[in-house]
């Protein structure tokens, strides 16, 4: 039988890794990454944080790619490995983050803490991208600028509009006014990349009701186990004014449901009735993915930015809450015109959003292709 020699496997991969360094699309993602959304320069210092890939929610070679970019471009990059979220950091990792010009985080630890700035003084990104070929993939390679042009447009859509309707075809049925008074809600305070949600809606002024049949999941922003609760049927949930009134649904769902949100509020001590905010995704590029039956909270936490899902941010009365509510297929009407119908982000019906489709051709060409 012919064999490779321990050599010419090495050069094989060797060969390989001088390739995926070369490649277009990685070097346009990672520039859209370190320099359009980090707006790093030469003499820069970056810590990369990354999560050890054994734990299955981020690979090895994105945080090595960029590494390695930021390095061959005089940016002075340092690598730093962490575990799960659950494992506390102390103070002492903290203040090493707060010594570099930018922290880039592939790990859930840059999601925790998000919507706070106290005890960061230097700039933090967080990655949603996971992997290289996801970096290669319309995922990373969208201009970050165009993304925030996306979501800034969405944001004063929805802040100058007067009345907001959500349904889904689950029988999901909610109305709120919008005032001066409750448009503006806390945005995060870290670099998101990319651009996966527009900002937080306040919930406070929405009425009437949500229906979920698939899972309770975490929000990402504190940790707790269980992450989830599988809903076996369907459940309505009474909605008054951004708080929980009311709970329908299978004895067994009903309790499960109950005995989750005492859980979770007795153990951060927050407000379990509490519908703080939503938002839904508005990025072309997110992916369904295969994670839904095993790992519902990765699921959740992965395909939140696409158009086709909506998600409440619940107990507790801050964002992002600590309980997710999952809505697909969606319709989201803006003074009785859809900004979201069925799933799908109706960006070429409102004047603003379509003068910007327009405008930048490649924003027509990856909606269209949603």
């Amino acid at each position: 039988m012919w064999r490779l020699s321990y050599m010419e496997i090495w050069q094989s991969i060797f060969i390989q890794k001088i390739d995926y360094m070369n490649d277009k699309k990685l070097s346009k993602a990672a520039h859209n990454l370190l320099i359009e959304c980090a707006r790093l320069k030469q003499s820069d210092t970056l810590l990369i944080v990354r999560e050890k890939e054994s734990l299955g929610w981020y690979k090895n070679d994105i945080s090595d790619f960029i590494f390695k970019y930021a390095q061959e471009r005089g940016i002075h990059a340092s690598l730093d490995e962490v575990g799960s979220p659950e494992i506390n950091k102390d103070q002492n990792f903290y203040e090493k983050i707060n010594k570099y010009s930018c922290v880039i985080f592939f790990a859930r630890l840059g999601d925790q803490n998000r919507f706070e700035k106290k005890g960061f003084s230097t700039k933090r990104v967080m990655s949603y991208v996971r992997d290289c070929e996801s970096l290669a993939s319309i995922f990373g390679t969208l201009d970050y600028n165009l993304n925030v042009l996306v979501k800034n447009a969405i944001d004063r859509l929805i802040e100058n509009s007067n009345v907001i309707k959500i349904n889904c075809p689950l029988g999901t049925n909610l109305i709120g006014e919008i005032t001066q008074d409750n448009s503006e809600t806390k945005e995060v305070s870290v670099l998101r990349f990319p651009i996966l949600v527009p900002k937080p809606i306040d919930a406070k002024p929405f009425s009437g009701k949500v229906v979920l049949n698939n899972y309770l999941t975490s929000t990402g922003s504190r940790f707790y186990k269980p992450s989830f609760l599988k809903i076996n049927s369907e459940v309505t949930i009474h909605i008054e004014n951004g708080r929980i009134a009311d709970l329908q649904g299978t004895s067994d769902d009903v309790n499960n449901i109950q005995n989750h949100y005492m859980y979770v509020s007795q153990k951060f001590d927050i407000d379990m009735h509490a519908v703080h905010s939503w938002h839904p995704g508005i990025h072309p590029g997110a992916e369904d993915n295969k994670f839904y039956e095993y790992d519902p909270d990765k699921w959740s936490n992965t395909v939140f930015g696409q158009p086709k899902y909506l998600h409440f941010h619940t107990c507790g009365n801050y964002a992002p809450g600590e309980i997710c509510w999952m809505i697909p297929n969606h319709t989201v009407l803006i003074d009785d015109k859809p900004l979201w119908k069925d799933g799908e982000l109706m960006l070429d019906g409102f004047e603003n959003t379509k003068v910007l489709m327009e405008k930048h051709g490649t924003l027509k060409n990856v909606f269209s292709g949603i």
